[in-house]
This record gives structure tokens, sequence and C-alpha cells, in this order.
């Protein structure tokens, strides 16, 4: 373990090229997200076949998860809602004017999945959109517009010794197959003046058609049960081993990530406290904060809190389940810019979950 850490601290004395970058996965979790983005360490259930999958080998339950829908909006968004479509779908130099300065970012997604012990399988639909302008004289903007579909599976065992043994390995793996239409772009003066003159025609033509693409991520975690009810876990995770790329190459890649993470659980008669502790994209260049990732949960039979920091921005949220249905609310914030607090997107989401125990 510690052999691991001091590489992994080696690892991340890259040199640093800009502070900001977006967080594009396509499955957004409730409870990942409002700890900060911490989960590798801690992965311990049905979510882990999209942060370390190896996390599915503690996962004992039988359960249909029919849908889980999530959307998650920038405050801008929200408030320039009608704006922000027209925008999209008529670019000209006066609806995009009406967005200046304004951080536009939302999100659609919806996840089904069939959970067994030790395997899962889940579908999964992600939707998302960007428009960030910010200097008119020069006209100069980010835009997303992207929608991936596809098919995800993976499988996780344990490694240990002895009938009854206080720590364990465990080791996974999982592939997918994916659809992908689109992606983020940065256009500059001469592309702003063609989107103008071309509209939804410019959109079309950038965004391209979908194309196919194949996957595959592991992952490892250690475990060891300091007590009976007490948990220390270390995990590290690949995802999108040598990039997902697509067969239309409009469609934007998706980056292999290599992550890192510690948790701790701690059982109690009213109920559970995790923490989590992520150091997640190790090779990109990019400062160490931005790749931090820190998180708690306090979970009640009925309700759980969460609280965190996501690029030292706090992040919060709170869950409500009636068993079958579950609710959440969450908050988080992502830096754009290329210093800390340069241009800050802070976040809204809310999300929908309905299980089915087989």
């Amino acid at each position: 373990m510690v052999k691991t850490l001091l590489l992994i601290i080696a690892t991340l004395s890259f040199a640093t090229e800009s502070f900001g970058g977006q967080n594009l996965t396509l499955v957004r979790m409730a409870r990942t997200t409002a700890m900060g983005g911490a989960g590798v360490g801690l992965a311990d259930d049905e979510n882990a076949l999209f942060q370390n999958v190896a996390g599915l080998a503690g996962q004992d339950d039988r359960r249909f998860k029919l849908i889980s829908a999530g959307l998650e909006a920038s405050w801008d968004t929200y408030e320039t809602f009608g704006t922000s479509m027209d925008a999209i779908n008529d670019f000209s130099v006066s609806s995009l004017n009406k967005l200046m300065g304004k951080d536009i970012n939302f999100r659609v997604g919806q996840t089904a999945m069939v959970i067994l012990p030790h395997f899962e399988l889940a579908y999964l639909v992600d939707v998302q959109g960007s428009i960030n302008e910010y200097n008119l004289a020069n006209p100069n903007f980010d835009f997303g517009y992207q929608t991936t579909h596809g098919v995800q599976a993976g499988t996780a065992w344990k490694i240990s010794k002895g009938r009854h043994p206080s720590s364990e390995w465990r080791v996974g793996a999982a592939a997918k197959v994916l659809w992908r239409k689109g992606g983020y772009y940065n256009i500059q003066t001469s592309g702003f003046l063609q989107a103008t003159n071309q509209g939804k025609a410019y959109i079309d033509n950038l965004v391209g058609n979908f194309g196919m693409g194949f996957g595959a991520d592991v992952g490892v975690q250690y475990v060891d049960r300091i007590d009976p009810k007490t948990t220390m876990s270390m995990g590290l995770s690949i995802l999108d081993i040598g990039d997902t790329r697509f067969s239309d190459d409009r469609a934007n890649p998706i980056p292999m990530s290599i992550n890192w993470g510690l948790g701790y659980k701690k059982e109690m008669k009213f109920g559970r406290i995790s923490l989590g502790f992520d150091i997640r994209d190790i090779g990109k260049r990019t400062p160490f904060v931005n790749k931090t990732h820190l998180g708690g949960e306090f979970k009640l039979p009925t309700f759980d809190f969460w609280a965190g920091f996501n690029q030292l921005n706090y992040s919060w949220g709170f869950g409500f389940d009636l068993w079958v249905l579950k609710i959440s609310l969450l908050s988080t914030a992502e830096e754009l810019g290329y210093a800390f607090g340069q241009n800050t997107s802070r976040r809204y989401m809310l999300m929908f979950e309905f299980n089915l125990p087989m």
C-alpha cells in the first residue's frame, strides 16, 4: 500500500497547463457527486460499475433499477431556459448575445440496471449541452452539444485467505459499447461568423453523426475490516483504457483516466458514516487541487445526507429513500477557467430512482 501511494504521488508531479476541466462523465451518481466526486476507494454499491468496477465484489443485492433519471443544470440555465434553447436551434448574433456572460450548462441522463451479486448490466443515455461566451469584442466561445447511449457490463471477484478473513482484495473488469454524437468545441472568430450565418446547419455539420465505440475499465480494491463495524478501503481504477474512440471522428473520444481513492465506513446503531478521498485523472496535466475530491455521507434508514469538496468548491446533497423510490437533490461546482475562481460553474441536480427487488 505504501509503495502504491508513493508511486501515485510521484506521478502527480506532472507539469500543469490549465486549472479548468469540465467533468464529462456519462453517469452522474447522486451520492458520489454530492460527496465532491469521491468514490473510487469507497465504491460499494451498484454505481461501482462506473467508478471502480472492483467494488461490485461487495455487492450482494438482486434487483432491477428500472430507471435512474437525473436533470442537472447551472442556475443561469434555469433562468434562461427558453433563450438557451433558441440559441441552440437558431445560431445567430442576436440569440447568442442574449447569453453573453451567462453560464449555460445542462445534462439529462437516464440509466437502467440489472444488479446481481458480483455482476451488473446497465443501459445508459446521456445528453449534454453548454454555451459559454464572455467576449463580445472578440467572439470566442465554448459550445457543447453531445448525446451518448449504450450498454455497459462488469463483474468482480474477491481474493482472500481463510474462512473468515478480516481483509480481502477485489478485482473487476467492465466492457462497454457506446454510440456518441457531438462533443465540446471552442469556436473562434471565423467559426462564429460561419455559425451565425448558417445557423443550425453549422451545428449539424460540427457534431456529425452517431459513431460507435468500444471501451474497457479495470479496477482493484483492498478492504480491511478493522472491527465488525469499521472498514477501511483503498481503490485504483483505470477507465476507458487507451481512450474510447468513435467511428465518427467528430464525436469527442472519452479519454482514459487513472483514479485512486481511500474509503472509511463506520456502522452505528442509528445509521452509517462514510468518508472518501479521491485523486482522479492522475495523468492529466492540471494542478493537483483540480484532481482532489473529498466527501462524507451520513446514512439513516430513510434519509441520506452528503457533503464534500470538488476542486476546492463545496458540494452538498440529501436523498429521501422510500424503498422502491428514491429522490435526491444536490449541488456541486466545477472550475472552467484557467485559475481557481476565474470561472466557477455552480450546478444543481434532481434525481429519481425506481428499484424493484428480485
